[in-house]
């Protein structure tokens, strides 16, 4: 009877292992397809504000990669998103250009809707915004409309791209006592006549101490030419004087 218990219990433990140890896949997602806008920081943080500025490009023109997460299961089809953009003081075509279609790839998890932004004069004066909405259509939801950090919390529905061509401050390789005070005009003008990358005055190791010692010479004695162009009643570059008081510029201190 003790060997007939015995087994019996042995019988009832192994039943219990059994149904224990079969594999169990839970559908989390098989419900959900959705989208949010995902940007992620230096500083491994989302966010929903990219800032942009055209001063240290040479070309008129910065692709502008925002992102996109799915959440859900991939697709064996290229699935269509619905993305509206809204500005105050911007213009399609004239300051930013789309993309022809907005488009979750087959087989993708995440993608970039890459907006380009156009350097135009009124950059130079002032800070322009477009605003990108995500929004649901047949193909996707939105389940996810923020998310919550140290910060605080972050929309995940819009994203807003500021971009102008204006200085917060002189680039990091500008140093005053060799090329004088620094100004966005004598920036500009610098990179135009002597061909220099606007992008390398921040790093001190391409604009060295010989190379603004260079810089203030040559511009010295280009906008000593063109002030006798001036005089001369010849065409000159209006550039090489302030806009205000008619006064050359000054690359020395």
């Amino acid at each position: 009877m003790f060997a007939m218990k015995r087994l019996y219990i042995i019988y009832i433990l192994s039943a219990m292992l059994v149904c224990s140890c079969q594999e169990r896949n839970p559908d989390f997602f098989a419900d959900v397809t959705g989208v949010y806008f995902n940007n992620v920081t230096s500083a491994m943080a989302v966010t929903d504000s990219l800032d942009y500025t055209f001063i240290y490009e040479s070309s008129d023109t910065i692709e502008v990669p925002v992102k996109i997460q799915l959440v859900g299961r991939a697709a064996g089809i290229d699935r269509p998103l619905d993305i509206t953009v809204t500005s105050e003081d911007s213009r399609e075509g004239v300051d930013y250009i789309l993309p022809s279609e907005a488009v979750m790839p087959a087989g993708a998890y995440h993608m970039d809707y890459v907006v380009r932004l156009r350097r135009t004069e009124a950059l130079k004066s002032s800070r322009k915004m477009i605003q990108l909405h995500i929004h649901e259509n047949d193909f996707f939801t939105l389940p996810v409309s923020e998310m919550v950090q140290i910060t605080g919390k972050v929309p995940l529905l819009s994203v807003r791209i500021y971009f102008s061509d204006m200085f917060t401050k002189a680039p990091a390789a500008w140093d005053s006592n060799l090329v004088g005070e620094f100004t966005q005009q004598k920036f500009e003008l610098i990179c135009r006549v002597l061909e220099i990358d606007p992008a390398d005055f921040n790093d001190a190791s391409v604009i060295t101490l010989a190379k603004l010692l260079y810089i203030s010479s040559e511009m010295t004695a280009y906008v000593e030419g063109e002030m006798k162009k001036k005089a001369a009643g010849e065409p000159y570059d209006a550039s090489a004087f302030d806009p205000q008081t008619g006064e050359p510029l000054s690359f020395r201190k």
